[in-house]
């Protein structure tokens, strides 16, 4: 079952939750694989596992944040100012600002993932 935001929650209290059988196929061989995790896993404490799910959340939302700043610092570099002045050639001028930063920035992943670009 995939995990729900809270926007979705009265939808997953109903019991109507996303379910990708393939990775519901590749968990259930790991819960086999690894039983005595799965029983650690059962015996903690609700409170408990809400704090693991919920610091791997922060963990992840750290690393984006992390990685935002590092591709702004990088198109912030006078070299990249020709790809910006490309970039934002795409953006409406119609969009609010902080919509067109995000956009910037969007495309901006996407052309470094692209590229093979390692930022570090």
């Amino acid at each position: 079952m995939a995990i729900e935001t809270p926007k979705k929650k009265a939808a997953a209290q109903n019991g109507q939750f996303k379910v990708n059988p393939e990775i519901n196929a590749k968990l259930d061989t790991f819960m086999k694989e690894e039983p005595g995790l799965v029983q650690f896993v059962k015996e903690l404490p609700r409170e408990q596992l809400e704090r693991k799910f919920l610091l791997r959340k922060m963990q992840d939302r750290d690393q984006m944040r992390t990685y935002t700043e590092k591709v702004k610092a990088w198109l912030a570099k006078p070299e990249q100012a020709d790809l910006v002045k490309r970039i934002k050639a795409f953006i409406s001028s119609k969009m609010k600002p902080e919509h067109q930063e995000q956009q910037l920035l969007n495309r901006a992943k996407t052309f470094i993932h692209n590229e093979g670009i390692k930022l570090g």
